[in-house]
């Protein structure tokens, strides 16, 4: 296993969400198997550890008010017709738009911007930036 605490280890982590909300989207893979880690094959640091099982758990424990919110911005998507990669980068991206106060909001659209460009179809990273830009616009307090 290779230990991973590279320079841009969150950006890292935040693949490994990406592929554990997948999982709880498609498979429903359960959030207490999730956040165990077994199913990663790094090993990861402490640090990276806490950073990867809060953004898993924070996210799943907040759902319904993070899907309310992609529903109010993706203007002519429905929630069920947003594929399940872009759904999990604009789910963990919210979270930390809403719950991580120690994230900038730019760096939280920039990390989802940079994952869904290499995780994702060639024109989500726009409709991910919009609606990512139009909930730190008009919901996120300073």
């Amino acid at each position: 296993m290779k230990k991973e605490n590279i320079l841009g280890g969150r950006r890292f982590g935040r693949t490994i969400v990406l592929s554990a909300l997948y999982q709880y989207e498609v498979s429903k893979v359960p959030l207490e198997k999730l956040v165990k880690l077994e199913w990663v094959d790094y090993d990861l640091t402490d640090d990276l550890k806490e950073f990867i099982i809060d953004l898993i758990s924070g996210t799943i424990n907040n759902i319904e008010k993070i899907d309310e919110l992609i529903e109010k911005y993706s203007t002519n998507w429905s929630l069920n017709r947003i594929s399940p990669v872009d759904k999990a980068i604009l789910r963990f991206s919210i979270y930390s738009l809403l719950f991580r106060k120690d994230i900038p909001p730019s760096v939280a659209i920039d990390e989802a911007i940079e994952i869904s460009k290499k995780y994702s179809t060639e024109k989500s990273y726009k409709f991910i930036n919009g609606i990512l830009d139009g909930i730190r616009k008009n919901e996120i307090k300073d």
